[in-house]
């Protein structure tokens, strides 16, 4: 029961921000997302929301476990950063884990490269997932494990787009094609 009331709330909380942004209203008043954040990246490297403030962010949540929802997203904006040509270039694409236990730098070093060269995955404490995610208003539960330790983790799945300011543009859903997202993309790039 309460996992069918969250994916209401998620659904409703979806329809508002697609509402908002469709009506013409700016960004800040449709959604206040994105936000600080300290993390680590898949070469080992500190990193913050500073480290990206000369680029336009495609921003996922998800984990590299994930059977088949994160890795279909993950490509998907790799092949809309290409798509892009040239002006890809003014996009990072960064993976935001919500299971840094798994998700460990060595582990994301070998993962993130297979959707794009230049993506970025993202680990750190458990703490600072919190927190990034709390500033990107996602939602994710680690389900319990199963008799062999396997386990999969609920999470909000949207790709955001965010400005070189770190404000939040516009937002992708899943089952959008790279044509399509990098045809939004392109508006706000030109």
């Amino acid at each position: 029961m309460q996992r069918l009331v969250r994916a209401a709330i998620a659904v409703v909380a979806a329809a508002v921000i697609n509402v908002s942004v469709w009506n013409g209203l700016p960004a800040a008043q449709a959604a206040s997302i994105g936000g600080p954040f300290e993390l680590v990246d898949h070469t080992g490297q500190t990193v913050t929301e500073e480290s990206f403030d000369d680029r336009y962010l495609l921003v996922y949540f998800g984990y590299a476990y994930c059977p088949d929802i994160c890795p279909t997203e993950l490509l998907i904006m790799g092949q809309a950063v290409d798509e892009l040509g040239e002006l890809g270039d003014e996009v990072q694409p960064l993976f935001f884990t919500v299971d840094p236990a798994r998700d460990t730098v060595e582990y994301l070093a070998e993962y993130v490269p297979s959707f794009h060269p230049r993506m970025v995955g993202l680990t750190g404490s458990d703490e600072q997932i919190h927190a990034a995610a709390k500033a990107y208003r996602v939602y994710y539960r680690l389900n319990e494990p199963d008799e062999d330790g396997a386990y999969l983790v609920d999470h909000t799945s949207y790709i955001y787009f965010m400005d070189p300011d770190g404000d939040y543009l516009t937002h992708f859903v899943f089952g959008q094609g790279p044509e399509k997202m990098a045809e939004i993309i392109r508006k706000h790039l030109d």
